[in-house]
């Protein structure tokens, strides 16, 4: 298994029972539903139930990643496809409009010649007039087909958008009901946007984990208090690229890589990785190392969006994503200065520090195998944080933890019964290590736990075994 986590778009091309089973056998770890294409719950009720089904037949720890919308501006899903030409007049709004867009914008703040992009900077137009503030008047700059559900972005212009629809709440309500695993936000532009999903999931007792897909300019201004409030971050290069510019993307996604491992979070790479897939079976040269590039910055996870969701090689796409990064991450263990990632010292705790302790204690033995015991998942996490050279499973007695590890870089999981004392624990480790061929005798591994059992967030115990 590599360490260096898959993510898959589901759609169209996907969303078939085969389709999921056979994309879990080639390397997917967490499955994304993409909620601004989902209108209907009872297709998306079936589609985490078959997922679920999928994972259990399988005996696979899948996760499930619903990305709310936010305020997203698209062209509405209802529209035909508009070909233009360059030089062509078009008009852009909310309401009557050749170009309709979602959401009801004011664009009392656009100016004449501000640029607008549509599909990530495919298309591109010029503000000639406003027409009205629902209103624009606009000339394309290039040739293309302007597709329904595709984005539009503002590069530079300031527009009052909330942190959240009145589609994306009844979409938070519908992912805590079906139990996903993650959630992800939108356009980020503060860490006070995290309230605004936070809101929700308490009054829904809920502790999802949430991300923040950073695709704004503010966003990059606050990346230290961002990231420290939310539980993960995505790097959404696409629309980052539109309203940043593609020469800075490279730039942004090391430094938003190197903040997430300064300050424990997880951290997901996504938009365009194998774009030529769409069409052709083969990927570029360029977006393979675009890949290992990902893989050697040490990123948790890496996405697959329209490869996945609407391509024509979707199982293909994720075969050579996983043979690229299983390639990588070989090289890159051999490496003998190779020093992972340096999280946050300054920050450690009990549990942080026996983590670090028994990732040290692995790669200066030269032991392959760790073991984290964990109610949580917590010190399972942490052991990841520091990257260690060994293998690293996470048993827990909880499912729904287990499936939440899947994105995490590293971590392995498996659901254990409860047990009573670390006796009986070491003899149902080594049980399942033996019976499963990861250990055999005399091997040694090293495991963490808290004492007492069972007991959430107690994590005390570093202990070197071999197997019996």
């Amino acid at each position: 298994m590599n360490k260096t986590k898959i993510i898959a778009t589901l759609g169209p091309k996907s969303s078939k029972p085969n389709a999921i089973s056979s994309l879990i056998l080639n390397g997917v770890n967490v499955f994304r539903i993409n909620m601004s294409h989902v209108n209907d719950y009872s297709d998306l009720n079936k589609t985490v139930e078959l997922i679920r089904q999928k994972s259990d037949d399988l005996n696979y720890q899948v996760g499930i990643l619903m990305d709310i919308a936010g305020p997203k501006i698209r062209v509405k899903t209802t529209s035909d496809p508009i070909k233009v030409k360059k030089g062509d007049s078009l008009t852009i709004g909310f309401g009557k409009a050749d170009i309709k867009i979602n959401l009801n914008l004011s664009f009392k703040s656009v100016k004449l010649k501000s640029k607008i992009r549509i599909d990530d900077g495919k298309l591109s137009f010029s503000v000639s007039k406003v027409l009205s503030q629902k209103r624009l008047e606009v000339e394309a700059l290039s040739d293309g087909t302007i597709k329904p559900g595709k984005g539009v972005n503002f590069p530079n212009i300031k527009l009052d958008i909330p942190v959240l629809t009145k589609k994306d709440i009844r979409d938070i309500k519908a992912g805590i009901r079906l139990d996903v695993d993650w959630f992800a936000l939108s356009f980020v532009r503060s860490k006070n946007d995290m309230r605004a999903i936070k809101k929700i999931l308490n009054e829904s007792k809920s502790n999802k984990p949430v991300i923040a897909k950073i695709e704004k300019p503010e966003a990059v201004k606050k990346l230290d208090s961002i990231i420290e409030a939310f539980d993960g971050i995505l790097v959404a290069r696409g629309d980052l690229g539109v309203e940043m510019g593609y020469e800075k993307v490279p730039i942004i996604q090391k430094r938003i890589t190197r903040l997430c491992h300064k300050y424990g979070k997880p951290v997901i790479l996504a938009t365009q990785m194998l774009e030529s897939m769409i069409y052709n079976d083969t990927p570029t040269r360029a977006e393979v190392n675009d890949i290992a590039v990902a893989v050697e910055q040490s990123c948790d996870a890496v996405m697959l969006s329209a490869e996945t969701s609407v391509g024509k090689y979707p199982i293909k796409s994720v075969k050579i994503m996983n043979r690229v990064i299983s390639n990588m991450e070989s090289e890159i263990s051999n490496y003998s200065n190779y020093k992972g990632v340096n999280p946050l010292i300054s920050k450690m705790d009990t549990q942080v520090s026996i983590c670090h302790s028994a990732s040290n204690i692995a790669n200066e033995l030269d032991i392959k195998l760790l073991i984290a015991m964990t109610e949580s998942g917590s010190s399972a996490i942490n052991i990841s944080l520091f990257r260690p050279n060994a293998r690293i499973i996470a048993m827990t007695p909880n499912k729904n933890i287990s499936n939440k590890l899947s994105l995490i870089w590293g971590l392995e999981t498996m659901n254990v019964e409860d047990f009573k004392n670390t006796d009986e624990m070491i003899e149902m480790v080594e049980k399942y290590l033996v019976s499963n061929k990861i250990l055999k005798v005399n091997d040694k591994y090293v495991i963490i736990a808290g004492v007492p059992v069972g007991i959430s967030g107690t994590t005390n115990l570093i202990r070197v075994e071999s197997v019996k």
